[in-house]
């Protein structure tokens, strides 16, 4: 009785709400280059046919991105405000770094150079790049850019910077060949996630997540693992395992804990279901898409399925149908955890 107790919960508020803010944090730093690559009709898409080569230049300057820190305010010039005070506060390659990207997001560009004239570090290059770029004549920029990334081939700040001038300046496939190889390189990463945002603007940011039926009394993943090594022949452990690598983004790993569950048990349908949702990829969203719909089919009573499939729809903008499959999910399971997280889905839409 306390077990189907536990596993009646509904996911905790705070815990819900760090899913949904997964996609938010890598958004604030590039929602306005992703925006401005949607809003041109020849920016990147993920129509099935290939891009042109070259496409006309994206208005303005592009902006300097690096990963968002706690506390940072979304609006512009609140964060200018914030950087300003950090900068002042404590002096260094950081804060000046942070102060010059928000400098450069309100249009500042000069404020940005002087900002950034002090800065002796490699990333201070890459950002002066930046903020030096000339609309009308971006080839300064993309060849200092260049050589830079050339020069440190592992630094993804310079390549990924790289694939943004590019991108600005109208050079479409070469941008995009930057980009996915910064994504490739390391698709966990900040800078891969970021990338890979902005080869598909017409898709949210981030990727769906995963919430696993059972609550499993820790959201550790070493604790978790240790579990599931410990316990080899018990699927559940294995999802747990998988849904706290998921929550932490390292969704390769979560793949391979997946496995593990459908190895002890092949016929476990939340194993299956994510499983495909760590292997979602924005290259080609319909393969889990499709492969979800069938599961939906055949297990109609297993919540799992439906709620993921929602989330899913949603990744595709597909609000209409992501509302109706949650909205079942929620008046067929009320009071258990993904009948909770489906209404509170329902809520923040």
């Amino acid at each position: 009785m306390a077990a189907d107790t536990e596993d009646r919960r509904g996911i905790p508020r705070g815990r819900l709400v760090a899913l949904l803010a997964v996609a938010a944090a890598i958004a604030l730093a590039v929602v306005g280059l992703a925006a401005l690559a949607a809003d041109d009709e020849t920016a990147p898409s993920d129509a099935a046919t290939g891009p042109a080569a070259v496409i006309e230049p994206l208005p303005g300057r592009p902006g300097i991105v690096l990963p968002p820190e706690a506390g940072m305010p979304r609006d512009p010039v609140e964060r200018l405000a914030w950087a300003a005070a950090r900068a002042e506060a404590a002096p260094g390659a950081d804060t000046a770094l942070r102060l010059a990207e928000a400098q450069l997001a309100t249009g500042d560009a000069a404020g940005a150079e002087a900002t950034l004239a002090a800065v002796d570090d490699p990333r201070g290059d890459v950002a002066r790049a930046l903020a030096g770029y000339d609309p009308a004549d971006p080839a300064a920029t993309i060849d200092a850019l260049a050589a830079l990334a050339d020069a440190r081939p592992d630094d993804a700040f310079a390549r990924f910077s790289l694939g943004v001038a590019l991108l600005w300046s109208g050079r479409r496939a070469d941008a995009e060949a930057e980009l996915r190889a910064v994504r490739d390189a390391d698709a966990e990463a900040f800078y891969g996630i970021a990338a890979d945002d902005l080869m598909h603007p017409g898709l949210p940011s981030g990727y769906p997540p995963f919430i696993p039926a059972r609550e499993s009394g820790s959201e550790d993943p070493a604790v978790l693992a240790e579990r599931a090594a410990a316990r080899p022949d018990d699927a559940r452990a294995q999802v747990a395992h998988a849904a706290a690598l998921m929550a932490e983004g390292r969704r390769r790993e979560a793949i391979e804990a997946f496995d593990a569950a459908l190895l002890a048990d092949p016929g476990l349908v939340e194993a299956r279901v994510g499983r495909l949702v760590a292997g979602f990829s924005k290259d080609r969203p319909e393969s889990a898409f499709g492969q979800l719909g069938p599961l939906v089919r055949d297990h109609p009573d297993d919540p799992s399925p439906r709620l993921h499939l929602a989330l899913l729809l949603l990744w595709l903008r597909d609000q209409d149908t992501a509302r109706a499959q949650l909205r079942q999910v929620a008046e067929q399971h009320p009071g258990t955890r993904l009948g909770d997280a489906a209404q509170r889905f329902l809520d923040a839409l």
